[in-house]
């Protein structure tokens, strides 16, 4: 009878069992699956950071505006027509200049800002170009503007110039 010692290798020092030749992969299997294992945190930080897979969020729409030129001071008056701006905190407003105030410091009432040359915005006259923009994941976007053709006195515009 024969028997068979399991924890004997062959002659040219390989193991001969299953269980020495599992002993003798383990480590390649280990390294495979650690690298696997990389490979796939690297795809998945990545994706997270370039926001590859995922929906870009348009700006907020259905902006109207006017012109309120009662009192002191002449205002554009801006108005989100849902209500409270979604995302209010990316949502600027920019003048022709390229002042860009936050829409938060420019909010008057939920979903209503106001223009009046208070703020870093230049003061509203004829001619003038506002644009709301939203500030996305991936760039800056155009949501909205406004020309003002409306004629507003030369005697108002001077005092909000001389005011601001």
């Amino acid at each position: 009878m024969v028997e068979w010692d399991l924890n004997e290798d062959d002659e040219d020092g390989s193991p001969s069992t299953i269980r020495g030749r599992a002993r003798a992969n383990l480590p390649i299997l280990a390294l495979g699956f650690m690298l696997a294992s990389a490979v796939s945190v690297a795809a998945l930080g990545g994706a997270v950071a370039t926001g590859f897979g995922e929906t870009p969020y348009d700006g907020p729409t259905g902006f109207a505006f006017s012109v309120d030129r009662g009192g002191d001071t002449a205002a554009i008056v801006i108005t989100h027509e849902d209500g409270p701006v979604p995302n209010a905190d990316r949502v600027s407003v920019v003048d022709d200049a390229g002042t860009e105030v936050p829409w938060t410091e420019l909010e008057t009432d939920p979903g209503v800002a106001e223009v009046t040359g208070s703020s870093a915005v230049a003061c509203p006259s004829q001619g003038t170009t506002i644009t709301v923009v939203y500030e996305g994941q991936r760039a800056t976007e155009t949501v909205d503007s406004y020309e003002v053709t409306a004629p507003i006195p030369a005697s108002v515009v001077e005092r909000c110039q001389a005011a601001g």
